[in-house]
């Protein structure tokens, strides 16, 4: 069949929730991703308190694996046999939250790496004005969305379904919170490959960076990851009720 009628939920764990009533968590994940990636600039880093793109950066992991725990729970409808994954993810806010998020991993392993997409690269020439720079990196970043977005399906989703399908047989409060566990760890060495640092010195730097700026450090970091995951938390009470 070219077509099929629908489906459950990704692995069939559980009552399968239509991708509009979860749109609100995946918005707010998105936008706190596109803010990480804003943190890369290095106009607007420098203005930063200290510790709040450190801080930033330790939740994309968790908010990701949560992301993840949370898309293979959606049914997107019916479903054209042999199509590719970018075609088959019929929700705008998802696509965002995905893209938005390997967008930043991008970010910073090209600014580690200085590698470049192309004739562009995240770092603008030093001659150029702050406008300048500013528009230099949001092509890099926003420019090449769709590019972006295709990369994330045919390697970011595929690898976080399996990495979350296990949690979603358990109950939701605990395979939410047992995914974030996963993704602090998981997206924790992520991050540590891609700005070219040993994990222990990753941890290192992460602990500096709390102990430079306590509060701003926990605050950046509770609302970056305790309000999308009390979002869910909701999301998943209303979708049950």
């Amino acid at each position: 069949m070219l077509c099929q009628l629908g489906r459950g939920p990704l692995d069939g764990y559980a009552a399968a929730v239509q991708p509009r009533r979860v749109a609100p968590y995946f918005v707010l994940a998105a936008a706190i991703h596109a803010v990480a990636i804003a943190t890369r600039f290095p106009d607007l880093a420098a203005k930063l308190p200290a510790g709040a793109a450190d801080a930033l950066m330790v939740v994309q992991g968790p908010l990701l694996l949560l992301s993840a725990f949370l898309e293979g729970r959606l049914d997107y409808g019916p479903q054209m046999a042999g199509f590719p994954l970018w075609m088959r993810i019929k929700s705008m806010p998802v696509k965002l939250a995905f893209t938005t998020a390997f967008i930043y991993v991008t970010v910073v392993a090209a600014q580690t790496f200085h590698v470049s997409l192309g004739p562009v690269d995240p770092a603008a020439p030093e001659s150029f004005s702050q406008q300048q720079r500013a528009l230099w990196f949001a092509m890099f970043t926003g420019g090449f969305f769709f590019i972006y977005y295709i990369a994330a399906c045919g390697m970011f989703i595929p690898v976080l379904r399996a990495l979350t399908r296990p949690l979603r047989a358990l109950p939701f409060a605990v395979g939410a919170v047992l995914a974030v566990a996963v993704g602090a760890a998981a997206g924790g060495a992520l991050l540590a490959a891609a700005s070219d640092q040993a994990i222990p010195a990753f941890a290192d730097r992460i602990q500096a960076a709390a102990a430079a700026d306590p509060v701003v450090f926990a605050v950046v970091g509770i609302a970056g990851l305790a309000v999308p995951w009390l979002v869910g938390v909701v999301v998943e009470r209303v979708n049950r009720d």
